[in-house]
């Protein structure tokens, strides 16, 4: 009896240190999550008119002034002629052409408008700084960064949709429009969010079958932050859930907590470009946080723009996965008329087909080609082995997309083979089947 005490005491201390244990790992997690709100906070919330200096910023002026005569970032005026190639203007950006004394919004049947907003900003109140940042609760929140979350990720708001002409991210989701350019890069917040299916499918080199449902979602925030210079941050919550296969213990499910921090660079010339650097959490809520859990990207993309049918990229990717992966970004864009766009790029490729304007909104067709690679922290349930897991395959698809400005919706359906799983630890790696894949989301 003695003994069978002792078993069930220690059992009971066994239980208590494991909701001990789970305890602090979600507290650790809130702190984390607080920590990386705080900081994005911090850059997001940056006081674009320090950057700029007086009328320089071309949304401080008035629309009477904007009207009349622009002023360059040294306070120089400028006649048409010149002020129509200068990269001293942060409101003139690669490829507009200007009439008149302020460049005109790049209109389409979407509702684009890719005219800076004057008087986004409220004026200097003689401090030196803007209002908002001030440190209080009340002109945080009147702040246009907070103000534009609230109705940016609330879709039943109406809200002014601003973008900036003829910046172009070549592995991003704008579509080009022939000789017109692509419609502009969505300034603001956006959110983005899509649910994808691969069916059930036989191992090889492991008994049983596995089914992949996947959650991708993000809400991204694009500023302007100086003239060239574009800050794109974007927070990530992805999941996966795993349904087998039975030789193979795996987590039933992994979330990718992360940060994608990208600066765009632009000038009036055909050159623009993009540099990131994406840390990652990716865990299973079965074990605790270490290495396994971390994945730390980043990339350094260019852009030339030889002509407005033609445009060559060229770059590189690192890919922290179970064995660092080198990964180039190149290929050539061709957009030969209004409706055809080729993208033919790794590891990303697209080739979009314009169907026409219904009902206020662009309907658009495409495939797509696409290498992905995932890595996840991995735990038998069975012991206390931590590992990390490596996911790849490759994926055609076809698709349909309606996009009116504001909201994006699409669907897909296509094949994905070369499927293969490995570990970084002794676990030995085994293949899936090919399988078809399903996937449906919606942007606004």
């Amino acid at each position: 009896m003695v003994w069978v005490d002792l078993v069930c005491i220690r059992e009971k201390n066994r239980q208590a240190k494991v909701r001990i244990a789970g305890f602090w790992q979600s507290g650790y997690k809130l702190i984390e999550m607080l920590t990386s709100l705080l900081i994005a906070v911090s850059i997001w919330g940056t006081d674009p008119e320090i950057v700029f200096s007086g009328e320089s910023a071309p949304w401080t002026q008035s629309e009477s002034s904007q009207d009349s005569t622009s002023v360059a970032t040294d306070g120089t005026q400028y006649d048409s002629v010149i002020r129509s190639r200068s990269i001293l203007r942060p409101d003139i950006v690669r490829g507009q052409n200007v009439i008149g004394d302020y460049p005109p919004p790049y209109t389409n049947p979407s509702g684009y408008n890719n005219q800076i907003p004057p008087n986004s900003l409220p004026p200097y109140d003689g401090d030196g700084l803007a209002p908002y940042n001030r440190t209080t609760c009340a002109t945080f929140f009147e702040s246009p960064f907070v103000k534009e979350f609230f109705e940016g990720m609330n879709p039943f708001v109406p809200a002014v949709i601003h973008s900036l002409p003829n910046y172009y991210d070549p592995f991003g989701s704008q579509m080009g429009t022939g000789s017109f350019g692509p419609p502009g890069y969505r300034l603001g917040w956006v959110s983005y969010n899509d649910i994808t299916v691969l069916p059930l499918s036989s191992a090889r080199g492991t008994a049983g079958s596995m089914q992949i449902t996947e959650w991708n979602s993000n809400a991204k925030y694009s500023h302007l932050v100086a003239p060239g210079v574009l800050f794109n941050g974007t927070g990530f919550f992805n999941a996966r859930w795993w349904q087998g296969p039975s030789g193979t213990a795996l987590p039933a499910q992994v979330d990718q907590i992360s940060t994608d921090l990208e600066l765009g660079l632009f000038n009036d010339g055909p050159w623009s470009g993009q540099i990131a650097f994406h840390p990652q959490i990716v865990e299973t809520y079965e074990a605790k946080l270490d290495r396994n859990a971390f994945n730390f990207d980043g990339r350094a993309i260019a852009t030339f723009k030889a002509s407005q049918q033609w445009s060559f990229v060229g770059g590189v990717a690192i890919w922290d996965r179970v064995t660092t992966m080198v990964v180039p970004h190149a290929g050539v864009i061709w957009t030969p008329n209004e409706r055809w766009e080729f993208r033919i790029l790794y590891p990303k490729s697209r080739i979009s087909y314009f169907l026409g304007n219904r009902w206020n909104a662009d309907f658009w067709v495409y495939g797509q080609a696409e290498y992905t690679a995932e890595a996840w922290q991995s735990v038998d349930p069975q012991s206390p082995n931590i590992d990390r897991m490596q996911i790849t395959d490759d994926r055609l698809s076809l698709g349909l997309r309606w996009d009116s400005g504001r909201y994006s919706v699409f669907t897909e359906g296509g094949y994905v083979f070369n499927r293969q799983i490995k570990f970084e630890g002794s676990a030995p790696g085994f293949d899936l089947d090919n399988t078809w894949m399903f996937r449906a989301g919606f942007r606004y």
